[in-house]
Formats: structure tokens, C-alpha cells, sequence
């Protein structure tokens, strides 16, 4: 199968020189005429210079320009760009600076808050001490009168159950003046 492919490939070479041999032997394909090569290298001058002079007047400066343009595009979008991310950037730094503000302003009004409610809390504490402490004194003093009456009334007992108790051990009735003296004297002693 390979020589098939390989005999194949060699008779098609061997068509094909035998092909142009013919046609250059009839005068076929002019280029490969070695008679006719300086017209045709002079036409290839003409043409290269028509298509230069073609191509430098107008292919080369349209792309230069739709390049120039485009670079321009470019650049103008690049720069946008820049200035855009710089007025975010000072937006930023204008929204972070309004941000602590704002924190500093919450903190301030917070202290001054809790130094008015410090300052309301204590002149009501000391209001309320004040009441208490009116109560308290006229307590004391309700105290110290009821004590003094049951003192009063006490020391009077005492006096009575004094003299009962020397008339009975004694016999006798006693002296309300002495026997008061000493009862009195007791109490005082006692309530100290």
C-alpha cells in the first residue's frame, strides 16, 4: 500500500514537469520567458512605485490616523478614568473624615449627656437626702418625745411601785420627795 501511495506521488511529479515543459516549449507562461525579464522587471518597478507612492499618500496616512485617533480615544478614556478614580478616592477620604466627625460629634453629645444626667442624677439624690434626712430629724424628734413621755411615765411608775414596795417592806408609807430624788437619779444612770 505504501509504494502504491509513493508510485502514485511520483507519477503526479513526473505530469506535471512534462506539462510545463510543453507549455514552455509553446510559448505559455511569459514570465518564465528569459527574453521578455527586463520589461517585466521594469513594469515592477512601475508598479511598486505606483502602489508606494499609493500606499504613502493614502492607505498609510488614513491608518496613521484612525491609529492616532484610536490613541487618542485611548488615551482621553485612560485619563477620564483617572480623574474619576481620584474624585472617588477624595470622596472617600471626604466621606471618612465626615464619618469620624460625625463619631466625634456622637461622642461629645453622649459625654455631655451622661454629665447633665450625672449632674441632674446627683442634684436628685441629693434632693431625696435632704427629704429623708427632714424625715429622719422629725422621726428623732417624734422619738425623743415619746421616750421622754415614756420615760416620764415610766420614772412616775417606777416612783409608784417604789413606794409600794416600801410600804410593804418597811411598814410604812415613804417620802415621795427622797424616794423621787433616787428613783430619778436611777433613770438618768440607766438611760446613759
Amino acid at each position: 500500500m505504501r509504494t502504491s501511495g509513493y508510485s502514485a506521488l511520483a507519477a503526479g511529479l513526473f505530469g506535471s514537469l512534462l506539462v510545463s515543459r510543453t507549455a514552455f516549449a509553446a510559448g505559455g507562461m511569459p514570465q518564465l520567458d528569459f527574453h521578455s525579464f527586463a520589461p517585466q522587471l521594469v513594469w515592477l518597478a512601475i508598479a511598486f512605485v505606483v502602489l508606494y507612492l499609493v500606499m504613502s499618500r493614502l492607505a498609510v496616512p488614513a491608518i496613521s490616523d484612525t491609529l492616532d485617533k484610536r490613541q487618542a480615544k485611548i488615551q482621553g478614556d485612560l485619563d477620564a478614568a483617572e480623574k474619576a478614580n481620584e474624585d472617588a478616592r477624595a470622596l472617600v477620604v471626604a466621606y471618612e473624615k465626615r464619618l469620624a466627625d460625625a463619631r466625634e460629634e456622637s461622642r461629645r453629645l453622649q459625654r455631655t449627656q451622661a454629665e447633665a444626667d450625672s449632674a441632674l442624677a446627683s442634684a436628685r439624690f441629693t434632693e431625696l437626702g435632704e427629704k429623708l434626712n427632714g424625715r429622719i430629724a422629725e422621726a428623732e424628734k417624734r422619738i425623743a418625745g415619746q421616750r421622754d413621755t415614756v420615760m416620764a411615765g415610766l420614772e412616775q411608775m417606777a416612783g409608784e411601785i417604789a413606794q409600794s414596795a416600801y410600804a410593804k417592806l418597811a411598814g410604812q408609807p415613804a417620802d415621795t420627795g427622797a424616794l423621787g430624788a433616787k428613783v430619778a437619779a436611777a433613770a438618768k444612770e440607766t438611760s446613759r
